[in-house]
């Protein structure tokens, strides 16, 4: 996830929009090319288009949406929006000439529909591969372990999730199955680098205990494995605000 102005923004939509709006600004200056009537400064109404088109993408929630949405449901929001988008650009542009396509606008518009349909169809295609799943480890074994091991194993959050297991801290009652217990003498660190985990959720409720590992979650931050804590895990995966696990600092 990326954090811009203290909100989450899916890494893979954010790629996303900068893909599409590439593949749109290509659209319009080769589809001006192809008709002949290029002018000097045609990246202007090509990027006008890129922009409009975009817009109404963003509109109709093609960028909200999780990545293993099913192929009916992107497809129901697509279609309508490159027409909107289209219209839009088209009634700017009687109002500010030089952002025409001219006859080069239908063009642009089919070029760059089967480009964005492309990406999408790909993009759903390997939203299955292990490619896009991130590795976790979640600190704690408690109650609110249990429901970050369930939000991980839905569908309803913003990536796929390979949970690698829950390290037992002192203090917590057991909710999770013993099957996913990790043992043993390794710190996190070291726990985090051997099961190429990319991400460690903390899930400890109380955090005066003795048991909390401040030191070891300082490291694996020092070494470029991320700590999330688990109020923050729900509220980016599930758009939720766990009161019940925000810790009073």
């Amino acid at each position: 996830m990326i954090r811009i102005f203290h909100h989450y923004v899916s890494r893979m939509a954010f790629i996303l929009v900068l893909m599409e709006l590439m593949l749109l600004f290509g659209a319009g200056g080769v589809a001006m090319l192809l008709w002949g009537q290029a002018p000097a400064r045609f990246y202007i109404p090509a990027g006008s288009f890129a922009v409009m088109i975009l817009l109404s993408m963003a509109g109709l929630g093609l960028y909200q949406q999780q990545v293993r949405e099913d192929a009916r449901a992107m497809m129901l929001r697509l279609l309508p929006a490159m027409p909107l988008g289209f219209a839009l650009h088209a009634a700017l542009a009687q109002l500010l000439p030089g952002i025409a396509l001219g006859k080069a606008d239908g063009l642009a518009l089919l070029i760059g529909g089967c480009g964005v349909l492309l990406v999408r169809v790909l993009l759903h295609s390997s939203a299955h591969s292990t490619m896009l799943t991130e590795r976790l480890i979640v600190v704690g074994e408690g109650q609110v372990a249990r429901e970050c091991l369930e939000l991980a194993a839905s569908t309803r959050g913003l990536h796929r999730f390979e949970v690698i297991g829950c390290v037992p801290v002192h203090g917590d009652e057991c909710c999770v199955p013993a099957s996913v217990l990790l043992r043993g003498g390794d710190s996190l660190l070291a726990l985090a680098r051997r099961h190429n985990a990319h991400e460690v959720i903390v899930s400890v409720g109380d955090r005066r205990s003795g048991g909390y590992p401040v030191r070891e979650l300082l490291e694996c931050t020092l070494g470029g494995v991320r700590v999330t804590d688990a109020a923050s895990f729900f509220e980016r995966e599930a758009s939720q605000i766990r009161v019940d696990s925000v810790q009073p600092s």
